[in-house]
């Protein structure tokens, strides 16, 4: 009878160590997706993203945020049934990656080009529901910052374009804003900048980057 119940621990504990193992190696990071996106070819087309499994994140347009010295384009057209998946599975609080290919310059360029639409960027947003929600406040360098403290869960922002990562590990709010104007929504992402270590400095500015999701409607393919 022991000898069964040997047999019997011995295939528990293997059957844990494989979960365990496979959960770490399938595992979500940050370092796990610097390292994809550092793989990449500098020229990797559209089509080849697409074909590892990319979703079409939309084409980057005119209409575009301005923000101090940058400015945010909105994309159009992009293949909403994964967006849209992210999206319900942020507001349920689950876990969830989503990876884009767009058309174009994203996620920002400098005032006054027209570079919009040339070359292919990469986005990936990881919703990380582990990731501590607190953030800073504060526009005017006489007034103490705003700190909030929204729990945990945010979403994490990365860009590659032309053989290098623009973008790193940008912080957004898991409350994806909708915003509706004549013929068209506009999805926007609510940039959540990190606590400076002395956020009531009379030389601390903390400027909020929102960033566009996508577009529907005018414009849009």
């Amino acid at each position: 009878m022991w000898w069964w119940l040997l047999v019997a621990f011995l295939a528990f504990a293997v059957i844990v160590t494989g979960v365990f193992v496979w959960q770490r190696a399938t595992r979500v990071t940050a370092q796990r997706i610097y390292d994809e996106l550092v793989a990449f070819e500098p020229d990797i087309a559209k089509d080849q993203l697409i074909a590892r499994g990319y979703a079409y994140g939309g084409r980057a347009d005119y209409g575009w945020r301005t923000v101090d010295d940058d400015e945010f384009p909105t994309y159009n057209g992009p293949d909403e049934a994964p967006i849209d998946a992210f999206m319900n599975d942020v507001r349920a609080g689950r876990e969830s990656v989503l990876r884009l290919v767009v058309d174009g310059v994203g996620p920002s360029r400098n005032a006054g080009t027209d570079t919009a639409s040339d070359g292919v960027s990469v986005r990936i947003l990881w919703f990380d529901p582990t990731a501590d929600a607190d953030w800073a406040d504060k526009d005017d360098p006489r007034q103490p910052a705003t700190i909030h403290h929204d729990g945990q869960g945010q979403i994490r922002e990365w860009w590659w374009r032309d053989g290098e990562i623009v973008v790193s590990d940008k912080r957004f709010s898991r409350a994806i804003q909708r915003d509706d104007g004549y013929a068209y929504k506009t999805y926007v992402l609510r940039h959540q900048p990190a606590i400076p270590s002395d956020p009531d400095s009379t030389s601390t500015v903390i400027v909020a980057y929102d960033e566009n999701l996508y577009s529907l409607g005018s414009g849009s393919d």
